[in-house]
């Protein structure tokens, strides 16, 4: 039997920004626009899946820009390879990013961070360049599997230390072409496994277990169950939740 993975995805403003420079893909689906309620998905295994959480920087427009680029390209690139290109298809992508800007020097400094989940072949991969998350839900908490590109690695809400916004890589934001290296995790698909792509916006206004304790049978539910306790607790920052599960 061929297995699926379900997935919801919702992106949203935050509660003090004017606008969205996140960007949220799931399959060839692909949102920047404040969304009210989350976007459930359902994708047969037989063929690849990809899911993207980007967050742009450069203010405003040029952010949003970013997001979406590489966002776009990552989504259309992934599926086509498998996990053997997925670290040459990041870097692509930030060397796309970079010929955008020097056809367009209004947009130079503009840059983004990822986190991706790609499924092919009954094998999963998370990978990630800055500091968007990825988790894996277990034993009711969370098990971060992505890498934080900080300073302080693998920061947490509450924890009492500063979390610093300084990124020891990106796609982008260089006056020059700087190379990036993917951070990169594989595992087999395990029917019930629960995953959590995430931007910043939610783990820094947000603590882990009170994140972990939201997430339900209902993907569609806790993503938005998320954003709405985001929003509660005034989310400084854009907001982008991608749930995805394995079902056999």
């Amino acid at each position: 039997m061929t297995m699926k993975a379900m997935a919801a995805g919702i992106t949203h403003r935050g509660a003090v920004r004017e606008n969205n420079e996140d960007c949220l893909a799931i399959g060839y689906w692909v949102s920047q626009e404040s969304m009210a309620s989350a976007r459930a998905f359902e994708h047969a295994l037989d063929l690849p899946f990809v899911c993207v959480v980007a967050d742009g920087m450069g203010g405003h427009n040029d952010g949003e820009q970013a997001s979406l680029l590489v966002a776009r390209s990552l989504a259309r690139r992934l599926p086509a390879f498998g996990h053997d290109h997925i670290v040459k298809s990041v870097r692509a992508v930030n060397a796309e990013l970079y010929s955008h800007v020097a056809d367009n020097p209004s947009l130079a400094g503009m840059g983004s961070t990822a986190v991706g989940l790609a499924i092919h072949d009954a094998s999963l991969a998370i990978f990630n360049v800055g500091d968007s998350r990825a988790y894996r839900v277990e034993n009711g908490g969370l098990r971060q599997l992505s890498v934080d590109d900080a300073m302080v690695q693998n920061w947490k809400h509450g924890s009492g230390q500063e979390r610093s916004s300084v990124l020891l890589q990106c796609f982008g934001g260089r006056a020059t072409f700087t190379d990036i290296e993917p951070h990169l995790h594989v595992e087999p698909c395990a029917p019930g496994a629960t995953y959590l792509l995430c931007c910043d916006g939610l783990y820094e206004t947000l603590a882990e277990e009170r994140i972990a304790a939201m997430i339900g049978a209902d993907l569609q539910a806790s993503a938005e169950a998320l954003l709405r306790a985001a929003l509660e607790a005034k989310a400084r920052d854009n907001v982008t939740i991608a749930l995805v599960r394995i079902s056999a």
